[in-house]
């Protein structure tokens, strides 16, 4: 069954009612009216006068002398028609067919968008019209702007909104995978085990039923789903908001892997991914595979801002004073002005049922989220999961967390939640000693808890304190009901997941990219053998360039500085591409 996509469908109701309302306007002499009702009315290249002070009739016609920026609005006007039918039928076809068209028929639709607004602002440049008497972009006393001129000017603005509506939807045009995920219930995790006892473990391979259809490249990407958390850490008034929107962040990519039990397919030696978001979280990812042995991944991430502080500037506990600079910006930092700086490390993962059961994770241990600028730091204790505790002491500490904000030793704030589902601020940090008793306010989606025979998400069972205050939850209100309830189908993917891996025109990409990882692609498709024989084809091949390469493999967009750590060097925005392998390809000339 075809499954639509709702912003897909709210664009195209814009761009048809629009093209209708330009239809009409320009079909109807009604853009400039006599202040006398029916003596005189003026379309683009039409005009009206009254034949008949009886009967009255009016008489439309042609007139010799008309406004060559008349006669142009009208040309762009009835081009902009045609191109607005064609985005019309172009994201039709983007949602029933096969191929993806959407980037083309929004292309057809911003060009329909220019034409209309040129001519809306052309027209009235005519009003010095012999006929009317006035003035470029001003009415004689006796005219008035019609009803016509003004329906105009509603189909323009519809196209406008259609446009900034598949902005935000662009790269995010499917909603569900080709194929549900195989069904493993005949497969051994244990097996894979036993067969890996005394080989090399570099040279052992994996089943891919075992995988996910993403790169971990892809997977990667994934954490900044919710980046939109920083943004606001950007803007925010005091220290503690600032680390509890920078913690909620960590906590947020925590989410993405509790449901998630299949393995990402590693990417091979110089591999690379890109990723262009728009919308609520807006940020540009680049990433390459830099290393092998040991597996080594460099990422660059640009978001709307540059956050700095001047050293001049006291950041006290209570408010902030901040500059800000535009990522696009390339006007060098001076030598009174430092960046802020947050480091931290991800917290152990346990994976439970190996052997026998249901496989299901969860993180344990701690996550230092320090400030290296100061002593300021966010501390967060992650509840283990204990075989001996009672079940309802179990199922109360599952998945939840507290923690606070530091400035030393000094406690600023504090914050508990569910890190699968919720994060809220402690704003009373006397309230932190006391026994939680309000049930969770977040809505979203909580996620599905493995440990269970579940495969929908329960509410979520996190108890809050009279001052605790949301900042961020999960959710998914993208998707529909279905979609939730087959999530499990398709490897717990949210739509965010789902569009990773989707081929886009929009970008001109490199041939390193995971997009063209045909092993990917196949199990997608639900093609399980094509995909285990495409991944080993690519690992085969990887062994055999490692053994012919007589020197240190050299990343192409990252360079190791003297600490060791790979530098972004900005060569990729450039999108010179030609040098880059075709890493992916069988031909022996790749």
């Amino acid at each position: 069954m075809v499954t639509l996509d709702r912003l897909v469908l709210l664009s195209t109701a814009l761009f048809a009612t629009a093209a209708l309302l330009v239809l009409i306007s320009i079909s109807r002499p009604q853009w400039i009216l006599s202040v006398n009702k029916g003596e005189t009315s003026m379309g683009l290249i039409e005009m009206c006068i009254l034949s008949s002070l009886t009967a009255h009739e009016q008489k439309c016609f042609i007139p010799n002398k008309v406004r060559l920026v008349w006669i142009i609005a009208f040309g762009l006007s009835i081009v902009a028609i045609g191109l607005l039918i064609v985005t019309i039928i172009l994201f039709v076809i983007s949602q029933y067919g096969q191929t993806s068209t959407i980037v083309y028929g929004r292309l057809a639709g911003f060009i329909a968008m220019i034409f209309l607004c040129l001519s809306a602002v052309l027209f009235p440049m005519g009003f010095d019209s012999e006929i009317i008497g006035g003035s470029p972009f001003q009415l004689p006393t006796d005219y008035r702007i019609g009803s016509s001129y003004i329906a105009f000017i509603c189909g323009a603005w519809l196209t406008v909104i259609s446009i900034e509506e598949m902005t935000v939807n662009l790269e995010t045009t499917r909603r569900t995978l080709p194929a549900p995920m195989l069904d493993r219930s005949s497969y051994s995790i244990f097996s894979v085990i036993k067969q890996a006892i005394g080989k090399d473990l570099t040279r052992f391979s994996i089943p891919v039923i075992w995988n996910e259809p993403l790169s971990f490249l892809q997977r990667v990407a994934e954490c900044l789903e919710y980046s939109m958390l920083l943004d606001q850490a950007v803007v925010a008034d005091t220290i503690v908001e600032r680390f509890h929107l920078i913690t909620a962040f960590v906590i947020s990519t925590l989410s993405a892997h509790l449901e998630r039990m299949s393995k990402p397919f590693n990417p091979l030696l110089g591999e690379t991914y890109e990723l262009n978001m728009k919308g609520n979280a807006q940020f540009h990812y680049v990433a390459e595979q830099v290393c092998h042995h040991p597996p080594v991944t460099a990422v660059h991430v640009n978001g709307r801002w540059v956050f700095r502080i001047k050293k001049n500037s006291s950041l006290s506990r209570s408010s902030s004073q901040e500059s800000f600079q535009s990522c696009n910006d390339e006007e060098e930092q001076s030598d009174n002005e430092i960046k802020d700086e947050y480091t931290w490390k991800t917290p152990t993962v346990i994976v439970h049922n190996v052997l026998f059961g249901r496989l299901w994770c969860e993180f344990q241990g701690q996550v230092d989220i320090k400030h290296l600028q100061s002593k300021q730091r966010s501390l967060v204790t992650i509840k283990p999961h204990s075989w001996f505790a009672s079940q309802s002491t179990k199922t109360a500490e599952l998945f939840k967390y507290t923690g606070f904000i530091y400035d030393g030793k000094e406690k600023l704030g504090a914050y508990h939640g569910n890190y699968g589902h919720c994060y809220y601020a402690i704003d009373n940090i006397d309230e932190f000693q006391l026994k939680p008793s309000i049930s969770c306010s977040a809505n979203g989606h909580n996620c599905v808890h493995l440990n269970s025979t579940a495969l929908v998400s329960t509410p979520c069972d996190h108890l809050i304190l009279p001052s605790s205050r949301l900042i961020w939850n999960r959710s998914l209100s993208l998707m529909t009901d279905n979609e939730l309830v087959s999530m499990y189908q398709y490897y717990f993917f949210t739509p965010f997941a789902t569009s990773l891996n989707e081929q886009t025109d929009s970008l001109k990409l490199p041939p390193t990219d995971s997009r063209f990882r045909k092993d990917i692609y196949y199990l997608e498709k639900g093609d399980i053998d094509a995909a285990s024989q495409e991944k080993h084809r690519l690992e085969e091949q990887q062994r055999a360039d490692a053994k012919k390469s007589e020197r240190e493999f050299e990343p192409l967009w990252f360079k190791k500085d003297d600490n060791d750590e790979y530098i972004y060097t900005g060569k990729y925005e450039q999108r010179k591409f030609d040098h880059c392998p075709k890493l992916f390809s069988q031909s022996p000339d790749r």
